[in-house]
């Protein structure tokens, strides 16, 4: 008996032939062995929501943006779309991050509906507060830090803890011949908020801390202003210089925020570090 081929849900089917009511057997092929232009023409794009800091809002002129990828997108389809849109994205490859969620992902990390992506430069260390515990204050500020009550609570805090230790960063003019006139800061704001508990938390297990303070300030700053504050309370002078200094240097090297240098002539974005541990772009085109 002569087979026939059909993409169906029923086992049989009838076929009306002269004289004669004859049971065709029908076999399912699977989608797999569909051609793929049938198969695609019922996937729908997938939209994920796309976030670009510091130069990278710059290149592009937004700051976030829906993105629709056809298929079934992974990390590294987000940036190619961006580098196509502008080469100059090429240039930062060795030193661009991909974070998916507020984690960063390397280039094969799959997407799903609705996901944050966000394109990260290296990081140059420079809202809503993040306490830790209690004795804690970790924040983004949008002004000026001068006036905020951190040191007020981290002395009431103390008590007779022993020390207290602290770190205070201004924007400095640097070159007098070209003096800089302020800095401009830029956050990953949910990612760099995370990234700060996490510095607190690995100080806390290093060191007998009563209280951290970790402020850090965005936007433009003038020079001689305060930028980043970082405090600790604890019962001796050791530990404090100690777990001040790591929080001030892990700060740095580790939140996502970015800088950009103001003079009397020019503006520029400093370059950064790369996260640690962390896949770069420069994986996606090699």
């Amino acid at each position: 008996m002569r087979e026939l081929w059909f993409t169906a849900k029923r086992t049989f089917h009838a076929f009306r032939i002269p004289a004669a009511i004859v049971e065709v057997p029908v076999k399912f092929r699977p989608e797999e062995e569909l051609a793929p232009e049938v198969a695609a023409c019922h996937t729908r794009p997938m939209r994920v929501r796309v976030l670009l800091f510091g130069p990278l809002a710059e290149i592009y002129g937004v700051r976030e943006e829906s993105l629709e990828l056809p298929g079934s997108p992974r990390a590294e389809d987000v940036y190619q779309h961006y580098r196509q849109r502008d080469s100059r994205l090429g240039q930062l490859e060795k030193s661009l991050h991909l974070a998916v969620n507020q984690v960063v992902v390397g280039p094969n990390h799959p997407l799903a509906p609705e996901d944050e992506v966000a394109l990260l430069p290296p990081v140059c260390g420079g809202s809503d507060a993040i306490a830790i515990s209690p004795p804690d204050i970790i924040d983004l500020l949008d002004g000026p830090l001068e006036a905020h009550p951190w040191r007020k609570h981290l002395v009431n805090k103390a008590g007779s803890y022993g020390a207290i230790s602290t770190f205070e960063g201004l924007v400095r003019k640097e070159d007098d011949a070209d003096p800089v006139v302020a800095l401009a800061f830029d956050a990953y704001r949910p990612m760099a908020l995370g990234a700060l508990r996490a510095v607190a938390e690995e100080a806390r297990r290093r060191w007998p801390i009563q209280g951290i303070v970790m402020l850090h300030r965005l936007g433009t700053v003038p020079a001689g202003e305060v930028c980043v504050v970082t405090a600790v309370a604890t019962g001796h002078r050791g530990e404090a210089f100690a777990a001040c200094k790591f929080l001030i240097d892990t700060l740095k090297a580790t939140v996502p925020i970015w800088k950009k240098e103001i003079t009397a002539s020019r503006s520029h974005w400093v370059e950064g570090v790369l996260l640690p541990g962390a896949a770069t772009a420069e994986d996606l085109v090699s």
